[in-house]
């Protein structure tokens, strides 16, 4: 017995081509470019079919066809001279056998980056 693999399609190959087309230049999510599909090129296609067409083309999965974000390059410190100090101070929590908050006061000198750190009550 010979088995056949013939594809049943609603979309001829011209119109996957141009849903294709139209999948890549606007990006459009597959329930939306169903609709558009379903109004200009053909009202019998369903949303499994134009699903596996896309995944036929290689353009099934919207995130692979949005271009990535470039990731804003790091800055480098700028060039400081010994002593420039940067201080920090931070709120520690009150405990509970104290009767007043703390600080933490850190200093950081940027060009040795040698840091200083001190509690005040």
């Amino acid at each position: 017995m010979l088995i056949s693999h013939h594809k049943q399609t609603t979309l001829t190959s011209a119109q996957e081509a141009v849903a294709v087309s139209l999948r890549k230049t606007l990006l459009l999510p597959l329930d939306d470019l169903l609709a558009v599909v379903r109004e200009v090129l053909n009202p019998n296609v369903s949303r499994s079919g134009l699903d596996r067409c896309l995944r036929r083309h290689g353009v099934g999965n919207l995130r692979d066809l949005k271009p990535a974000a470039p990731r804003p390059a790091h800055k480098p410190f700028k060039a400081y001279e010994p002593g420039y100090l940067h201080v920090d101070v931070k709120y520690l929590p009150q405990m509970a056998d104290e009767d007043r908050r703390r600080y933490l006061f850190v200093a950081i000198d940027r060009a040795t980056r040698c840091a200083i750190f001190g509690l005040r009550a």
